[in-house]
């Protein structure tokens, strides 16, 4: 992978984050396109070793904000609302969660606004419920009409990473949803005891 594409700069940007902050720095604000100067800044400002950490946060959400795509905007700011949270600052992360959530419904393609709905929601569902339920129920209300098979994936997926903690959501979803296929593929899902977790979004190297 060529370190001078953007791909390229994010992973070494990434690599050097815990070694080399400042240097990580360095390469993430010069990456070009946005989604990945976001990622990067995300995953420097979640290793950074510094109180001032929040400052690259912000540069983060600025690189989200700066694409003209909704779905690109919703789904990126996925990381520095990840990195707040694991840097115990879950206030602007709540901000950015309720933000994104709302702007969520901007995205045309139902089959997109799931996908940067499931990426909200998998950013925050490893902390408190009152931060990861309300994306949780705008994920439910985006599954239908289900035109797109990601939408049931993603559902299905959430709930599994819920179920064994919160039930009662699970049930409760199923009562939401008219099409009958889709509460039965969930409830054998539940009836198995399928579970699953949210993605990881940063490692230390």
């Amino acid at each position: 992978m060529s370190v001078t594409t953007p791909t390229g700069q994010r992973e070494r940007s990434i690599r050097l984050a815990t070694s080399d902050p400042k240097q990580a720095v360095a390469i993430a604000r010069v990456i070009d396109d946005p989604w990945f100067r976001c990622q990067s800044l995300a995953y420097a400002g979640r290793y950074w070793p510094g109180d001032d950490y929040k400052s690259l946060l912000t540069e983060a959400v600025k690189a989200a904000e700066s694409q003209d795509n909704w779905y690109k905007r919703v789904s990126v700011s996925a990381w520095p609302i990840r990195a707040y949270l694991e840097r115990d600052c879950s206030t602007p992360a709540k901000r950015l969660l309720e933000q994104y959530t709302a702007e969520a419904s901007n995205i045309e393609n139902r089959g997109g606004r799931s996908e940067a709905l499931m990426m909200l929601f998998q950013a925050a569902k490893p902390f408190d419920q009152g931060l990861w339920e309300p994306v949780l129920w705008s994920l439910v209300g985006t599954t239908e009409p289900a035109i797109a098979w990601r939408q049931v994936r993603n559902i299905r997926n959430a709930l599994a990473m819920v179920s064994a903690d919160v039930p009662s959501l699970v049930h409760e979803a199923t009562k939401r949803f008219k099409d009958e296929k889709i509460v039965t593929q969930i409830k054998r899902d539940f009836d198995k005891g399928k579970t699953a977790e949210p993605r990881a979004f940063f490692w230390k190297h």
